[in-house]
């Protein structure tokens, strides 16, 4: 996780992550490895310590534009929400008890108080004890307590919304009881010891909601048109959200603002008063955006080729930094022959990666070999046993199931053509070329919207499609249980289910021993190969582009956008 990979010369002049914050008390102060700020160069290896700190006696500007093409997915609700965006907003809106120190590894040493003040482990692991901040009060007038705690936890394992966070990473699995012993203190009973619940903890999901915005019998809080209030179930955060505009199911605007109530006002957050969150259609259009003055921020997602030609322009700041996002190709089970390994192996080596990387994405971005990203603890090249366009392989395996030149196996692939995913329709023509170039395989492709995407997705309906994954919590967990194990999985509705497979995941979940650990990380991603039910494609980078007075931006390994950090100083 804390390295930086396959950043080509194509990006060698970048102005790079630069953590500078207003006023910032010790709850923000730490460490970070990324490079410093250069005439727009950059040492890609280099380590440094970045206080996060500025004069204050700068003046900022009260209000930030922030331009992207992203949208929420189904709602901001900790209980629902499964997507980036969405745990984006959750991230503003509000508060953990734990949070990761921004510019961090985003390891256990990295965690920071945020609503609980402190906590401790009990010596076997199975229980957590955090102790939370007084006074801290709703927008309802209420104080927050250990019952709202517990609540938002139980909350969310009894709604168990198939398609959300809390089944997608177990949290039943893992948590067993939560007492809450008095009303400043709260007690977390776990199953098994579990190495990265402090991590989970910092996870969207754990977000605490106000139970009375957020009622246990509804699956969740949806998008109330004209009523910010009802639309979202949490009010602990930096920002309250005050509107929020959609026409036609597709989000226009956001405006976020700062919360008096917020725990850490005091220290000075959030550093601007109100965010404006700009909806646009495509890369393009947010590119003119940028470069027309628009928005003061722009944040996923720009094209290659916008990165590339925004990089000349000195006007602009290019923002950069290491990233954990993957995509991946799936293969439905339910619909044959694609039930058979034979034929998933197949598929599996006939892909060719080069051209994703290279000439999509013109060397931003990295082949990936395992569901595990490069860079990340047990990460393994396991996929490279089958190859990249290893024709040789797909003929022979796909001959021994009755498929030839002449009797060719026919697929369906699926890609998402509304800009939520960054250049699926050129990724989806990549990846159609390669496999057919196999002379066995014929590849009919269909673009279709996200929500239709969704809603084939849960019919089952799709033979291949792809999705993307950022990470919930920084452990290589992550991105096992929630696409591996058959209950973490069900979210992908892509019926891939081994009582091996779930029996190994569960198995590295509750050891503590690092290297009984990574003896079943590494027979995890083997048995990935064999079973090949996804297929890892490659592993991008993290961008975003803004005005030469904007400051605060932290594009850092947890993939937490933290807006509260935002800033842009006003001209003197």
């Amino acid at each position: 996780m804390s390295t930086r990979k396959g950043v080509s010369n194509t990006v060698a002049g970048i102005l790079v992550i630069l953590i500078v914050v207003a006023g910032v008390g010790g709850y923000f102060a730490g460490t970070s490895t990324v490079p410093p700020v250069g005439e727009r160069t950059i040492t890609m290896t280099q380590t440094v310590t970045t206080t996060l700190t500025q004069a204050a006696t700068t003046a900022l500007k009260d209000t930030l534009i922030v331009g992207t093409t992203d949208s929420v997915q189904s709602s901001i609700d900790p209980s629902d929400a499964y997507d980036f965006f969405g745990w984006e907003v959750i991230q503003t809106l509000g508060s953990p008890l734990i949070d990761i120190a921004p510019g961090s590894a985003a390891g256990p040493k990295d965690l920071v108080p945020a609503l609980a003040e402190s906590w401790s482990v009990s010596s076997d692991g199975l229980t957590w004890t955090f102790n939370l901040r007084k006074g801290v009060m709703s927008s309802d007038g209420v104080e927050f307590t250990a019952e709202d705690v517990k609540y938002s936890f139980e909350r969310g394992m009894k709604i168990a919304n198939p398609d959300g966070a809390f089944v997608g990473i177990g949290y039943d699995s893992i948590i067993d009881t939560i007492e809450a012993v008095s009303k400043y203190q709260v007690k977390f009973n776990l199953k098994y010891a579990c190495g990265f619940f402090g991590q989970l903890m910092a996870a969207a999901p754990s977000y605490i909601v106000n139970p009375r915005f957020a009622p246990m019998k509804f699956f969740r809080i949806n998008y109330t048109e004209g009523d910010a209030r009802a639309s979202s179930p949490m009010d602990l955060g930096p920002y309250v959200l005050t509107s929020w505009t959609r026409v036609g199911g597709k989000d226009q605007e956001m405006r976020f603002d700062a919360n008096p109530n917020y725990w850490n006002a005091a220290a000075g957050y959030p550093k601007t008063k109100h965010i404006v969150l700009r909806f646009y259609s495509d890369a393009t259009a947010l590119r003119l955006a940028i470069e027309a003055g628009e928005v003061d921020l722009a944040y996923r997602h720009l094209a290659p080729t916008d990165i590339q030609s925004l990089l000349q322009k000195p006007e602009l700041k290019v923002w950069q930094g290491p990233s954990q996002f993957i995509q991946y190709l799936v293969i439905q089970e339910r619909i044959k022959p694609l039930d058979d390994p034979r034929v998933r192996r197949a598929i599996a080596a006939a892909v060719d990666r080069k051209p994703l990387t290279d000439v999509v994405f013109l060397g931003q971005a990295t082949p990936l070999y395992s569901m595990i990203p490069n860079g990340m603890a047990y990460h393994s090249d396991v996929f490279k046993k089958l190859g990249d366009a290893n024709y040789t392989y797909a003929k022979s395996t796909l001959a021994a199931v009755g498929y030839s030149e002449s009797k060719k196996l026919v697929l369906d692939l699926w890609y998402e053509s509304s800009g939520h995913y960054q250049s699926s329709p050129e990724i989806a023509n990549v990846l159609k070329s390669s496999l057919e170039k196999s002379g066995v395989i014929q590849v009919n492709l269909h673009g279709v919207d996200w929500p239709t995407y969704r809603t084939n997705m849960r019919a089952e309906s799709m033979q291949l499609f792809v999705l993307g994954w950022y990470p919930d919590y920084v452990d290589s967990d992550n991105y096992l249980f929630p696409f591996l194990h058959s209950s973490g999985s069900s979210w992908i509705h892509y019926n891939y289910n081994s009582s091996k497979m779930d029996s190994l995941v569960e198995q590295q979940r509750a050891t503590l021993d690092p290297e009984k650990r990574a003896q079943l990380m590494a027979s995890i991603q083997d048995l990935l190969v064999e079973d090949s039910p996804l297929v890892p494609l490659f592993q991008a980078s993290n961008w975003a582009v803004s005005k030469p007075d904007v400051g605060g931006v932290v594009l850092d390994i947890s993939m937490i956008f933290r807006y509260n950090l935002l800033f842009a100083t006003k001209e003197q």
